[in-house]
């Protein structure tokens, strides 16, 4: 059986969907059919789409990879936010390769507030008291009922890049692991990608072409997204029950799950955000950025203006 061998680890809102379809796309290129399976995080339990009671539940999700297959992978966002997940990641292979993508964290911040906003996991709409929030929040107050872990509503912290690309450089070696740019994959997205296939040893396939993926949404019904994004309780509940079933089962409704729930949403545009939020914003992620630009040999001051 073929076994994983790559991961796209983060961050979420910065183009890990868009590399997830392309990649999956290729025909030397085996990804998991559902994405944010979230094994390796332990510590996210929350977060996960797939109930997996053994690492041979895990695995079956590869099962149909065969030897055309290069290249077998999953994208789970959270894993850089984890504090277990890349070790437990190499303990289950110390050659795999983990992909990032990043970009300036304060566009980050915004897009995930709006990512979490649209999934009930954030029920604040104004981003600025969404911020002033985070105090009570690591005290258990002013929690969302449909939020899957409250470390995740932590915005000054998820979005320190550095803090977690210096970690992951403690555990994987720098040449295991290949740090794009937002910036990078939209201006030039074909060299990305062709620079990916190297990275992950697999030949080019001469694609040209690549559509927009997941772009910044909306829903079309609140009453819909409720029924799609329950209270915590009611969830856990739910994947208890289907997990009853298998792997395979829950997989199959995962999948299912997700196709109906994009129906219900609609394309927007983000809007901008108040000067003075975006000064605030900056001055505190300034010196992560300022890491983070150490740590991948790349001028980021761009971010800062």
């Amino acid at each position: 059986m073929k076994r994983p061998n790559f991961f796209i680890s983060g961050a979420p809102r910065c183009g890990t969907t868009a590399l997830y379809t392309y990649l999956s796309e290729h025909p030397n290129i085996f990804m998991s059919e559902v994405k944010e399976l979230n094994y390796f995080a332990d510590d996210f339990p929350n977060v996960q789409k797939v109930a997996f009671n053994s690492p041979d539940d895990y695995l079956k999700v590869f099962a149909a990879a065969d030897e055309r297959h290069l290249a077998v992978g999953e994208a789970s966002p959270f894993y850089l936010f984890s504090k277990v997940a890349f070790e437990n990641m190499r303990q289950f292979d110390p050659n795999a390769k983990v992909i990032l993508s990043l970009r300036n964290p304060v566009d980050f911040v915004q897009s995930y507030h709006q990512l979490n906003l649209s999934l009930l996991r954030e029920d604040e709409p104004d981003l600025a008291k969404a911020w002033d929030l985070q105090p009570l929040r690591r005290q258990g107050q002013r929690i969302p009922k449909s939020a899957r872990q409250v470390g995740l509503l932590m915005y000054g912290e998820v979005g320190q890049f550095g803090k977690y690309v210096q970690r992951l450089y403690e555990i994987f070696p720098p040449e295991q692991v290949k740090v794009i740019l937002l910036d990078d994959l939209t201006r030039d997205t074909k060299a990305i990608y062709e620079d990916l296939l190297a990275f992950l040893g697999v030949p080019s396939d001469g694609r040209t072409e690549f559509p927009q993926v997941n772009a910044n949404f909306e829903n079309r019904s609140q009453a819909l997204a409720r029924l799609f994004h329950p209270p915590q309780p009611v969830y856990k509940a739910f994947m208890k029950f289907i997990s009853l079933f298998g792997v395979r089962f829950t997989q199959w409704v995962s999948v299912v799950y997700n196709r109906i729930e994009r129906l219900n949403t609609t394309q927007t545009k983000r809007g901008q955000m108040d000067p003075a939020l975006r000064a605030h914003l900056n001055e505190h992620f300034r010196p992560d950025v300022e890491l983070l630009a150490k740590l991948i040999g790349r001028d980021l001051s761009g971010w800062m203006e």
